[in-house]
């Protein structure tokens, strides 16, 4: 008989026990060691276009009223729902029994249970564990019926081939293009259309093809286009689209019968300097609660929403180059739901204003922006160091700026445009270079804009497109090509294409700048509008490029066709701007017979240039033959000639004084620097300083790589060369070329070293070059008869020197004599005051005001030599 005792039987049940634990255990499917922590966070839709101005972007989410929250296990049954009655900063906290993987589903809704918007997200959870989950949401879509109503008198004349319902946003981009079923015959038809919420432009595309001729007739998408705002999961209705056959017209027409009457458009204005844009509109008073939606129609016919107000008026900015693309500007009026048509005014009609900037010094200050002034460290000056110098520039006492090239281009310099309606990145944004225009104009300064229009780069889209497509090329006509062999002949080039043709053009400069072809009608076209174009942007003026080779096959050819093109150009921006307007044409000649033709295009009076620099101590006669040959008469524009001296194709006048004139002098080459500006900016017209001249810069061309990048380097703002604003763009091109000449591969500049004295910390106090040129050009700003006033030249010698200006009331006499050794004497009539003077002669070097009473009698006056004195009669 078998015996178990007691001891062996407990042991048995608990180890019975045991097993059936563990069995239950290892066939759940979910553990249950411990609980789950959750926490949701909802992120609202983004906002998006409403037609609601008391809630704006937020109409939509504040329509929600609770966001209800349901989780959904891996069976898709729902475990738990949970809601919160706040439509913001939506939160949820609860806990799970067990691990496994859930749905989070988030309905935001409105008070009758329609949804707003929704969101969801799966995750696999672990038990005993904490998460924080976030879900994003977007709006439910909302649906568009429209219908559109065809009269019976159309559909006995035409057929419908197609109809359309395109759907844009306020940048005018297609977000819905959906097709009508056709019915044929059928006077009546509709669509149903689901769309993400926001504000949208419906406009209706038809084909109709005449039953009678086979002729097609399709209409303008934008000119009936209506506003409509789809909400989320609702239904907007647009029904008021006819298509009706108008005899007036003779052809169909598309309308919508609108619920509210039109506003009248009064008036536009834009001012093309503060970029301000104000449309005006009247409507009447005794129609409450109207709200006005501003659009513009741009170049593409996209419409897009502008403004929305109560008010009568809109003034916005809008950037020059978005003034551009505008085709015109319409106002549409809701009043209780109901829309009117919008009605437009034609850009046409909207009146260009601009910051008046009457000239004072009637100075031009010549700015290579890459070597001005930096403002993010690059070491490349840019539009916005511009605009951090402008009291240095208002201290100086220029009126005007003529910039180098700020067109995108190939090189450097920017005389090989890329790009005629952009600008070049290194120098910033559209947006940079209209806030630069904006503050110089507001501080007093115009802005001259580089038009160089002689040649295109060779990497211009155009040229790329006559290269590769050759006589079927809209750009073909646009330079001077051939597919006929050219090899041997002067300033012919070719290039290759994919096709393996080889294509010659003709490029006066370079192979890689090819001429545009003035015989092209198109040509002048295109340039009309770029010279539009700029003007939009909010540029004074321009300076022309080159004008003396827009035609002729070499370099002094056919300078009368080109004069003709010239002209042509002069009298357009004229009749833009008018005779207030800077236009100067750079007609590289020193004859006076061939500047000449170029009237009433004022030129840069190169014969100025060769005659000072090729006299620094003057001769007989030197004004008579250098300025004597402006006939005033000839000119339309009020400032008819621009003297110069320096510029960037040039040697720096100030070196070649120093090193070559005066054989290391410096003291002496400085004396006569200062002599032959102080005649410069004697003279009428507009005198031109190149940047850098008012504090002596340096700089020598050469006559191999780099070329004439050595007189244009960076300005020199500081004695150590290297604070803030510095420019160094030149460094890197220096040290690649491994040109060490000055130590050019250390600071960038050739020509300039540290604590040399030539900067504008180390000349702002003193008898300094800088101080020199603030003074006399100020003298101008403060004498209207020293800018702007009538010239006679009173004596013409060697040693001697005397120009009298006069304007209005006031006369101002200055005379200089330039020879280093000889003095000459004249009699100064009475009344006149001695207002200011410079004596470089012997070892004085000195300058400044003057403040005497005036001549009592006619006075014999000696003028030692290196004198400058300046007389003021009122």
């Amino acid at each position: 008989m078998l015996r178990i005792n007691k001891l062996d039987l407990l042991s048995f049940g608990v180890l019975i026990v045991l097993i059936i634990v563990l069995s239950l255990s290892a066939c759940s499917p979910l553990k249950t060691a411990g609980k789950i922590q959750i926490s949701i966070n909802v992120n609202i839709p983004k906002s998006v276009e409403t037609k609601d101005i008391k809630h704006g972007l937020n109409a939509y989410i504040d329509e929600v009223s609770s966001v209800e929250l349901i989780v959904y296990d891996s069976a898709n049954t729902e475990v738990l729902k949970q809601s919160v009655n706040k439509n913001k900063d939506i939160s949820f906290s609860f806990e799970l029994p067990r691990g496994g993987t859930y749905k989070f589903v988030v309905n935001g809704k409105r008070n009758d249970n329609s949804l707003v918007f929704t969101g969801e997200k799966t995750q696999t959870l672990q038990p005993g564990q904490s998460y924080t989950i976030s879900i994003d949401t977007k709006f439910v879509n909302g649906y568009l019926a429209v219908f559109v109503d065809l009269d019976d008198e159309l559909l006995v004349m035409y057929d419908v081939q197609e109809l359309r319902a395109l759907l844009k946003d306020s940048s005018g981009n297609v977000i819905k293009d959906e097709n009508f079923q056709i019915t044929p015959q059928a006077t009546r038809l509709s669509i149903s259309i689901d769309c993400y919420p926001r504000v949208y432009s419906v406009g209706i595309s038809a084909r109709l093809k005449n039953k009678a001729t086979s002729e097609e007739w399709s209409n303008n998408l934008d000119e009936i286009a209506v506003s409509v705002e789809i909400k989320p999961g609702l239904t907007s209705v647009l029904d008021g689209f006819r298509i009706f056959f108008d005899p007036a017209e003779g052809h169909p027409q598309i309308t919508y019968k609108f619920g509210a009457l039109a506003p009248t458009i009064t008036g536009a204005i834009y001012n093309v300097d503060t970029n301000e844009l104000t449309i005006n509109w009247s409507y009447p008073s005794s129609i409450a609660n109207a709200k006005f939606y501003v659009y513009f129609l741009d170049k593409n016919n996209n419409l897009s929403l502008w403004d929305i107000t109560t008010s009568h008026s809109s003034t916005q900015e809008l950037l020059g180059v978005d003034f551009w693309n505008v085709q015109k500007i319409g106002v549409r009026a809701v009043v209780n739901g109901k829309e009117s048509k919008i009605e437009y005014i034609d850009k046409s009609n909207v009146n260009i204003t601009s910051i008046n900037v009457p000239l004072t010094s009637s100075t031009m200050y010549t700015l290579f922006i890459r070597s001005f002034y930096d403002s993010n460290g690059d070491g490349i000056g840019d539009f916005k160091g511009v605009s951090q110098k402008i009291d240095y520039l208002k201290s100086l006492g220029v009126d005007t700026v003529w910039f180098l090239p700020f067109n995108k281009a190939k090189s450097y310099h920017g005389y090989d445009v890329e790009d005629y309606y952009g600008v070049e990145p290194d120098y910033g944004t559209f947006v940079d270079l209209e806030n630069m225009i904006k503050v110089l104009n507001q501080n007093g300064i115009r802005v001259v804009m580089d038009l160089v229009v002689n040649h295109t780069s060779d990497t211009h889209p155009w040229f790329l497109d006559a290269v590769e497509n050759t006589t079927n090329s809209k750009y073909w006509n646009y330079y001077i090509m051939t597919l006929e062999n050219r090899d041997g002949w002067d300033h012919w080039h070719w290039k290759i294409n994919s096709k393996g043709q080889k294509v010659y053009y003709f490029g006066l400069f370079d192979s890689s700048m090819p001429d545009l072809n003035f015989d092209n009608p198109a040509v002048m076209e295109e340039i009309k509008r770029i010279v539009d174009f700029w003007i939009t942007v909010g540029v004074d003026g321009f300076r022309l490029d080159a004008p003396k080779h827009y035609k002729g096959w070499d370099w002094n050819d056919d300078i009368a066709g080109s004069a003709y093109y010239a002209k042509q150009i002069e009298s357009y921006i004229r009749s833009k701007l008018g005779n207030d307007a800077i236009v100067v044409g750079e007609v590289y000649d020193g004859n006076p017979s061939v500047l000449s033709q170029f009237a009433p295009m004022p030129a840069f009076n190169f014969t100025f240039m060769y005659g000072i620099t090729g006299n620094h101590e003057g001769k007989d006669n030197l004004l008579g033959e250098t300025i004597s040959w402006v006939n005033g008469a000839t000119y339309y524009l009020n400032v008819k000639h621009f003297p110069f001296i320096d510029s960037h194709d040039l040697n720096r006048w100030i070196s070649v004084l120093i090193d070559q004139k005066y054989s290391g002098d410096t003291q002496a080459g400085i004396r006569q620097y200062l002599l032959t500006n102080a005649l410069l900016l004697s003279l009428n017209g507009m005198p031109v300083i190149y940047y850098g001249d008012e504090i002596g810069l340096r700089g020598w061309k050469w006559n191999s790589d780099p070329w004439d990048l050595p007189v244009r380097e960076p300005m020199q703002w500081y004695a150590n060369q290297q604070s803030a604003g510095q420019t160094w763009w030149t460094k890197p091109i220096y040290q690649q070329k491994n040109i060490t000449f000055g130590n050019a591969n250390v600071d960038g500049a050739m020509y300039d070293d540290p604590n040399d004295g030539v900067s504008v910390e180390e000349e702002q106090t003193g008898y300094s070059i800088l101080n020199f040129f603030k003074q006399f050009i100020n003298l101008r700003a403060s004498y209207p008869a020293l800018a702007k006033g009538s010239l006679t030249i009173e004596r013409d010698w060697k040693n001697l020197y005397v120009i009298k200006r006069v304007y209005g009331t006031q006369e101002v006499l200055v005379l200089i004599n330039l020879d280093p050794t000889w003095s000459n004497n004249y009699t100064v009539p009475a009344g006149y005051r001695w207002v200011w003077y410079a004596f470089f002669n012997g070892s004085m070097f000195e300058f400044g005001p003057k403040s005497e009473s005036p001549l009592t009698n006619d006075t014999n006056w000696t003028v030692n030599p290196r004198q400058v004195y300046v007389f003021v009669k009122n």
